[in-house]
């Protein structure tokens, strides 16, 4: 339990450490990034599906989906991205997120390369495809998790789908030039 706990604060950290860095200075040093109206980034629900122990997530996410298939999203769902160096436009690394995908009854044993796919496409304007690694489990026993590398090819509003064994679960994200690809 203390492992998985461990390895999802690793993931929350991977995929929120911009916005923690800024909710770190004083907010006048930096404000707080906003999406454009027209992205409907994925919110808490209302009624915030709740998984089986022995998941736990922090104060800074919340679980989305149902117990066939579930993911934990940042309260502001905001992604920092950053361009590739020229020739490597193909590249899965560096990374935009990491995806962790949960499942009840899901045995990382029993099938450690999971029947996930996940897909994502540009709302609002053309943009070449998501580029994913292979799906692969994140931890061993009762808290398994599938989990996979996406590379967002440009910035915009995104809409995220894994399917798994005929279940599917879509997100909304904001993809946002990091600091250093900015000019």
């Amino acid at each position: 339990m203390t492992a998985f706990r461990f390895v999802l604060v690793i993931a929350l950290a991977t995929l929120t450490a911009r916005s923690q860095q800024n909710s770190r200075q004083e907010p006048s040093a930096q404000p707080q990034s906003v999406p454009p109206a027209p992205c409907s980034i994925t919110r808490r629900p209302a009624k915030e599906f709740i998984p089986p122990a022995p998941y736990e997530r922090d104060a800074n996410s919340f679980w989305l989906g149902t117990d066939k298939l579930w993911t934990f999203l940042p309260e502001l769902a905001i992604w920092k991205w950053a361009a590739h160096q020229p020739g490597h436009e193909q590249e899965v690394q560096p990374l935009t997120a990491k995806i962790f995908w949960m499942r009840l009854g899901y045995d990382s044993r029993a099938e450690q390369r999971p029947a996930l796919k996940v897909t994502g496409r540009r709302l609002g304007g053309p943009a070449p495809p998501l580029l994913v690694l292979p799906p692969t489990n994140a931890f061993q026993g009762p808290g398994s998790a599938m989990l996979t590398g996406v590379y967002v090819p440009a910035p915009g509003c995104w809409e995220i789908t894994g399917e798994y064994h005929g279940n599917k679960l879509s997100f909304v994200v904001w993809v946002e030039p990091s600091k250093s690809t900015e000019q």
